[in-house]
Order: structure tokens, then sequence, then C-alpha cells
């Protein structure tokens, strides 16, 4: 009889947010005890699309990002159970405005 206990499938915690220029966009995605050859990772210009696993649970999630990006010059780095992908903004943000907090 086969023991193995299935993976707990789960959304991973993301943070995403843009340099003072808005020129370069980070997102932190939190992936315990995941290593870097157990995670794929797709970046399309307006999100992207992640799958990653450890021994006991299975995170996946497809997202979208808050303006257009260069998935060519994405970057990302799997350190302490934390993804932290860097992509600079295809544009600037000329239609962004900050909304006042009454």
């Amino acid at each position: 009889m086969d023991s193995t206990i299935p993976r707990i499938l789960k959304t991973p915690i993301l943070a995403m947010y843009h340099d003072d220029r808005r020129q370069l966009l980070t997102l932190e995605v939190e992936l315990p005890d995941v290593k870097s050859e157990n995670i794929t990772l797709l970046m399309h210009e307006n999100s992207f699309y992640l799958k990653a696993f450890s021994e006991t649970v299975e995170y996946f999630g497809s997202f979208f990002l808050d303006g257009p990006v260069d998935p060519e010059k994405a970057t990302a780095v799997n350190e302490k159970g934390m993804l932290t992908i860097k992509a600079p903004y295809k544009e600037s943000f000329t239609c962004a405005r900050y909304v006042p907090i009454q």
C-alpha cells in the first residue's frame, strides 16, 4: 500500500510594488521550503503564472501585473523561501494618478 501523503494546494502570498521612479516592478512571492528547481515561472507582459512545490505543499496561481513589463528582461531569485522577481516596465505610468484618501 502506498503511504504517500498528498500535497496541500495553496495560492502563494504575493507582494507587488514599483520603485520610486516607477521604472521597475518587484514581486515577492512566499514559497517556504521550495527549491529553485521546483519552480515554474512564466511571465507575460501583463501577467505571470507560477507553479512550485515542496514535499508537503504545491503552490500555483496566475496573477495580473499593474502595468506592462518587458518579460525578456525579467529576473528571478529564490532565496530563503522568498522568490523575488524584478521586471522593468515597458512604459511609465502616464495614465495613473494618486487617489486622495479621506
